[in-house]
């Protein structure tokens, strides 16, 4: 368990310098340890700990919390209860099927776009997913994950699709937690990172979106054997 319910990191706190108001900040804190594995399946938040964590009043957080609700990423239990959800394999399996259907696509543009100074940093990324990977640190190796694959897509400058992705990542951060340490102490999401980068060094729209489907259906295979019942 997170000593923080929020795990924030530097990135998260540039996130909230840019929040519009109280209630955004909240808001994108949130988010982003949703998407990023900082938040565990079944974990039970507080309004006061969220607003004690940000810094802000009650009432922004309860403004939050009810848009992440609305999206799916939290659920209210007895009207005070505060839950991530844990996914069932339906659901999970379900969300697979449009991943591989979006974010293929979504790399596939990028490849175009994605100038070199972005897959420079790509490649730092990459390493720090490794390095990650070998600690056996669950929340780097997510953040790590997140931040490559968003990466990715945020670059094919399509803006409406990226926002889809982004809305199932939410939903199915927290549950990646569930992979570690079996299948994220090997290496073979870091291989298949590399195989990506490559392509985009070569502009093969097809060898990216591979890697990308290839990415996804292997770590798929380990995440439904926890979820089964």
């Amino acid at each position: 368990m997170p000593a923080s319910p929020l795990l924030r990191n530097a990135a998260a706190d540039d996130v909230l310098a840019r929040a519009d108001t109280l209630a955004d900040q909240a808001y994108r804190g949130l988010h982003r340890a949703l998407m990023t594995g900082g938040l565990l399946p079944e974990q039970v938040l507080t309004v006061r700990g969220i607003a004690d964590e940000y810094g802000v009043s009650l009432t922004p957080v309860r403004e939050a919390i009810q848009r992440l609700v609305a999206e799916g990423a939290l659920t209210i239990e007895n009207a005070r209860t505060i839950r991530v959800p844990r996914l069932d394999v339906e659901t999970y399996r379900e969300i697979l099927k449009i991943r591989l259907e979006l974010e293929p696509m979504a790399a596939r543009q990028a490849a175009l776009r994605m100038d070199n100074g972005e897959m420079d940093r790509l490649d730092e990324v990459v390493a720090a997913h490794r390095a990650a990977i070998e600690a056996g640190e669950a929340h780097r190796t997510l953040t790590a994950n997140t931040d490559f694959h968003m990466s990715i897509y945020r670059a094919s400058a399509l803006p409406v699709l990226v926002g889809i992705i982004e809305s199932l990542y939410l939903r199915v951060g927290p549950t990646l937690n569930l992979l570690f340490p079996q299948y994220c102490g090997s290496l073979t999401g870091h291989e298949t990172h590399l195989r990506a980068v490559d392509a985009l060094r070569r502009r093969d729209g097809d060898a990216l979106a591979q890697a990308i489907r290839d990415d996804l259906t292997d770590g798929s295979r380990f995440l439904i054997r926890f979820l089964k019942p």
